[in-house]
């Protein structure tokens, strides 16, 4: 089978809009941060710049990992698709940012909003970009899954593990996590807890499902940086304890994430 290794090289990284679009979004963090400390207005009890900065860190970061881990796989096998949904998920990305700054600049929330029929169909148009992202991490563990029990390099099966296992877990319990935050989306944003995490917002009352949503989004980075540091460190004779190690952290991401949950 003849792979397309040479225009995946081609694509990287000053072509590659998505990996850009995670560092853009990461290199926004600072400035977003800076208008919440000079903006004195309240959504909530919060900033209104407060969101666009946690989802700058977590777009972006999803941006550069998706980017990082299609490239790696490109470069041993085929990923069906990945042209088409690498603009998609592109235009995902900046939909998101744009629609969340948007609604910081207004001094409004973006998310639970339904107070005018255009919010409420663009709160569903991100739940919509919510579960194509979901969906794509998806696509990209069933890829690597394939690839570790192919490949014939220890480190290659070892590290597609890792990507698997972690974009698996990502893209499984964020569509739950999700839905639990819709389900108490409303009631969390309308409320204001008298103990709350700092930036972050998060209710330390156990009634808040995005401490469960936040563990389950970074799996996806988690794994398959264990599988990189374990793929160096460990020796090639003794393979089945960083398959072990790793099998371990997920059972322990999945664990962590459930008991996190209201």
């Amino acid at each position: 089978m003849k792979l397309d290794v040479s225009a995946a090289a081609a694509a990287w990284p000053l072509r590659d809009h998505l990996f850009r679009s995670g560092v853009v979004l990461l290199a926004l963090v600072p400035l977003l941060a800076a208008l919440a400390g000079l903006d004195d207005r309240s959504v909530f009890g919060q900033s209104p710049w407060s969101k666009p900065v946690r989802f700058a860190l977590s777009l972006g970061f999803y941006g550069i990992t998706m980017a990082l881990a299609a490239r790696w796989l490109l470069a041993r096998t085929r990923v069906p698709g990945w042209r088409l949904l690498s603009p998609v998920l592109l235009g995902t990305l900046v939909f998101e940012i744009t629609w969340i700054t948007v609604q910081a600049a207004r001094g409004v929330d973006s998310h639970f909003n339904e107070r005018t029929a255009f919010e409420g169909l663009m709160f569903s148009l991100m739940g919509l970009g919510a579960s194509i992202m979901s969906l794509a991490v998806v696509w990209l563990a069933l890829v690597a899954g394939r690839l570790a029990l192919a490949a014939s390099a220890s480190r290659d099966r070892l590290i597609s593990l890792g990507i698997a296992l972690g974009f698996a877990g990502s893209g499984l319990l964020l569509p739950w996590t999700g839905e639990a935050l819709v389900d108490a989306g409303r009631s969390q944003s309308a409320v204001e807890a008298a103990m709350t995490l700092p930036l972050l917002g998060w209710r330390l009352d156990g009634s808040d499902p995005r401490p469960a949503h936040f563990v389950a989004a970074h799996l996806m980075q988690a794994l398959p940086l264990v599988a990189v540091w374990l793929a160096r460190a460990s020796r090639p004779a003794r393979q089945g304890v960083p398959v072990g190690v790793l099998l371990a952290l997920t059972a322990g991401g999945v664990l962590l994430t459930m008991s996190l949950m209201p």
